[in-house]
């Protein structure tokens, strides 16, 4: 129970890999503040299951484009448990397998809007926000690291924020707040695979360029992001931890 007595928020974590985060934060002993945009349902029930993992947990409705969703979800962490000291910025979207000459303007603009806007926001109301001591956590992509065709939009929406992580690393380093970001491979169980019958051909491409020669789970990005968010991470900031099986 590493985080016993922490607070940790994890962004777009009613369902998939932010669910998982947040489940496995809970684990270790963390109270959570569940975040939904579209999924109510998921969202009570990563709350009862984090609840039945002994912690305190609360649920919130937020838009992750909107700055007064994101005060407001920040406001009700701080109003329910009195501090935040841990910040996962997992909203997103993906948008694969689309060239750039093939991209639409509503497409770009929607992964910029929730990758890109939507990080920042988290981002600059957790560095106002968090506890001195704190943990910030990003979940990128490893198509920021291996260019790859039809993901130019996506990897372009998610590459910004690799940035703001290195500079909000060395803004927020006086308060001992460390700042990083877990860049995953194909994760089996998020995002376009989150259904095991879809994109199988492209799975199976994906998995033949993969040394370790299997897809990420997302219990795999929750162990990395438990790691970042404990005390025997104090001293990594401002870095980028690829777990994508050799891929990049």
């Amino acid at each position: 129970m590493t985080l016993k007595g922490k607070v940790a928020l994890v962004t777009g974590s009613s369902e998939g890999l932010g669910r998982a985060v947040l489940q496995g934060l809970a684990s270790q002993g963390a109270d959570v503040v569940v975040n939904y945009h579209s999924h109510p349902e998921g969202a009570e029930q990563a709350r009862k299951d984090a609840e039945a993992a002994g912690v305190r947990a609360i649920a919130v409705h937020a838009d992750a484009t909107s700055a007064g969703g994101i005060k407001r979800l920040f406001n009700a962490a701080v109003d329910h448990f009195g501090h935040v000291d841990v910040v996962v910025a997992n909203a997103g979207i993906e948008i694969v397998n689309v060239t750039v000459a093939d991209t639409t303007d509503e497409q770009f603009d929607r992964l910029v809007a929730i990758n890109t806007r939507g990080s920042f926001l988290v981002l600059r109301e957790a560095a106002r926000r968090i506890s001195d001591n704190g943990r910030i956590i990003t979940v990128s992509s490893n198509t920021t690291t291996v260019p790859q065709v039809g993901v130019g939009a996506y990897g372009g929406s998610k590459i910004a924020t690799n940035y703001l992580v290195r500079v909000l690393a060395l803004e927020l380093a006086a308060r001992k707040i460390t700042v990083n970001t877990v860049v995953p491979g194909p994760i089996d169980g998020a995002g376009i695979f989150t259904d095991p019958a879809v994109n199988v051909d492209y799975r199976k491409d994906l998995i033949a360029r993969i040394p370790i020669g299997r897809l990420g789970t997302t219990d795999d990005v929750a162990a990395v992001t438990i790691f970042l968010a404990g005390e025997g991470a104090a001293l990594i900031t401002g870095q980028q931890i690829v777990a994508d099986g050799g891929m990049h």
